[in-house]
């Protein structure tokens, strides 16, 4: 946790693959799982800021290989969750009944996977969380400038953040700490790191606090930019102190104090990103096991130093 004076309070234990490995750390790297989304999100803006796309305008401008049931979707619905996209184990085989296959499709079979399987609801109706519908908005990305999303990441948000430690869509990198489940290993397929957008991002806790202070310090988006992403979109039903979804954002309270946040969990490991406004401090979980669980992070009482 750290505030405008730095860091307030800091906590590591455990290790990145057993006790004759690297102890767990601020600079050791991590899986942060669906932070990779607001991180998307932020590049969406970044390019919207420079005129090359608009966020209202249908995704099959760029998609025209979408079958028509996707005419009114567009990226400000997929960046809101509101596409009526399903999540993976909405998909038709291989993902059919929960399952997953061991190593992800090629990106196109994926897409077409997600074309097959339609909608689930009309665009704009209704919150649905989709982990395709934010690979499809890093696909409209891609497709708007001609380069790999993990390239425009870099560009576009590593760079100027300071972010010297994070990779995108580059898979499982060698010194990363190894995910577990109830303390027992867990290896990820690289693929399933590398689908743009979705959980692609491995980072550090000092580059996700490096991050957040450029984020808020204008060195990613203009002021306005930025308050698209915490803007209340879609309102939600309160559960672990969500009021309202912005862009690839969660709106509402962490440990009773208003807040921005971004939780997440992949196979093995489990994120927190949050920015608490009113009294400018940033916190940074990131686990290497299944069991802490963010959920206890954002449901415990106050404990501001």
């Amino acid at each position: 946790m750290a505030g405008p004076g730095g860091i307030v309070h800091e906590e590591s234990s455990g290790f990145a693959d057993g006790p004759d490995s690297s102890p767990c750390g601020p600079h050791l790297r991590f899986q942060a799982s669906s932070v990779s989304k607001q991180v998307l999100s932020v590049v969406a803006l970044a390019l919207q800021q420079r005129g090359r796309l608009q966020l209202g305008r249908p995704i099959r401008a760029w998609l025209p290989e979408l079958p028509p049931a996707f005419d009114q979707v567009t990226l400000h619905h997929l960046l809101t969750h509101t596409s009526g996209t399903g999540h993976w184990a909405d998909l038709r085989a291989p993902y059919a009944e929960g399952r997953r296959p061991e190593s992800p499709p090629a990106a196109e079979t994926l897409q077409a996977l997600i074309a097959e399987t339609g909608l689930l609801t009309p665009p704009g109706r209704s919150w649905r969380y989709s982990g395709p519908g934010f690979f499809l908005a890093a696909r409209v990305l891609e497709a708007v400038t001609g380069h790999a999303y993990r390239d425009l990441v870099a560009d576009l948000v590593f760079g100027p953040a300071g972010m010297t430690s994070s990779t995108s869509g580059h898979g499982v990198p060698a010194d990363a700490a190894v995910g577990h489940r109830a303390g027992l290993r867990i290896d990820v397929d690289p693929g399933w790191t590398q689908i743009p957008g979705t959980g692609d991002l491995w980072t550090t806790a000092a580059d996700l606090l490096n991050y957040s202070r450029a984020l808020r310090g204008g060195r990613l988006l203009a002021a306005d930019a930025q308050a698209l992403l915490w803007k209340p979109q879609v309102a939600l039903s309160e559960q672990n102190g969500a009021a309202a979804y912005g862009y690839g954002t969660f709106v509402g309270q962490v440990r009773g104090h208003a807040a921005w946040f971004v939780p997440g969990d992949n196979p093995g490991y489990q994120s927190l990103l949050a920015h608490l406004p009113d009294s400018r401090l940033d916190l940074v979980v990131l686990c290497n096991d299944e069991q802490p669980g963010v959920d206890a992070v954002l449901e415990r009482p106050p404990v501001l130093e």
